[in-house]
């Protein structure tokens, strides 16, 4: 099946998303290691910038997987972007503004009911299976009542 287009725009954004969002990490972990000094301050933001380089990298597996419209990559796709939600609510709960969260959030809500339309679902292979068709029971036949028996 042709590759839709918005799923050619989601990978391509997936894709420039995971390689801009591996810079900072990475940036922080060369910091860590010149923060020669401060060897405690290095060790935790060497740890938090391996939390931070999961999200890039599902990005790019994503991206990878939805231009070859690989089944898994449909639900990674679902998974990211539910992470990426819950990622944005609990920011807002911590006290981010309304708007960065309705910016961080909407592109992630958009592309996660895309990926759930039956068009887009069709073209990852994941097209739920008709229910079979049930068959009624044969009508059982009443047993016949002997008419011998006495009251």
């Amino acid at each position: 099946m042709k590759r839709p287009f918005g799923v050619t725009v989601i990978a391509i954004f997936a894709l420039i998303g995971g390689l801009m969002g591996l810079c900072l990490p990475t940036l922080g972990m060369l910091g860590s290691t010149l923060l020669g000094p401060l060897a405690t301050v290095g060790v935790i933001a060497s740890i938090a910038s391996i939390f931070f380089i999961v999200g890039p990298i599902l990005q790019l597996v994503f991206a990878f997987g939805a231009f070859g419209l690989r089944p898994w990559a449909w639900y990674l796709g679902l998974i990211s972007t539910g992470i990426t939600v819950l990622g944005v609510v609990i920011n807002l709960f911590q006290g981010a503004s309304f708007w960065s969260a309705i910016w961080g959030g909407l592109i992630p809500i958009v592309i996660f009911f895309y990926l759930l339309s039956p068009k887009v679902r069709q073209a990852f292979g994941r097209v739920a299976q008709p229910p079979a068709p049930v068959a009624s029971p044969a009508p059982s036949e009443a047993p016949a009542q002997d008419s011998d028996q006495t009251q």
